[in-house]
């Protein structure tokens, strides 16, 4: 398993974050990395949401995320499976929002296993960079979401 850390204190408060984020059928909305989402069943929020995800540059590359953990306004928990055409079996995503008046630190952690046996030990470092960099663009779009839903 690999770990990926990514913080950013973002430049709006927590509850306007949180309700980016709450709205969670609706990433590719304000997720530049994002092609499409949309939500699996009825459920929208909570544990046990659902959503499917099709990622940038043609939306072949896909995942199901499951939310496991829901605390509003602090965490958010997304357990990855069902992964198509990206060099990972599964991972989980954890987001964490402080209070800190009118910024909000996140911190993001990936926690994933590569396919690729051999190979993946040898590639994971780049794969790294690579998810880092996009999980900062993530927290770049989230905080632009937030402020303009103030």
């Amino acid at each position: 398993m690999r770990n990926i850390k990514a913080e950013r204190t973002l430049a709006a408060q927590r509850s306007s974050v949180w309700a980016v984020l709450a709205d969670y059928p609706s990433i590719g909305d304000w997720n530049d990395g994002i092609k499409n989402s949309y939500a699996i069943g009825d459920q929208t929020e909570g544990v046990g949401a659902q959503r499917q995800t099709e990622i940038v540059p043609n939306g072949k590359m896909r995942m199901r995320e499951t939310v496991s953990e829901w605390v509003p306004e602090e965490k958010m928990v997304l357990v990855i499976d069902n992964i198509e055409k990206q060099p990972i079996k599964s991972a989980t995503m954890t987001l964490t929002l402080s209070e800190n008046g009118d910024t909000t630190p996140c911190t993001m952690t990936y926690d994933y296993v590569p396919k690729g046996g051999p190979l993946a030990v040898i590639l994971g470092p780049l794969m790294d960079g690579q998810m880092k960099k996009a999980f900062q663009g993530f927290m770049e779009n989230l905080e632009s979401a937030a402020q303009a839903a103030n």
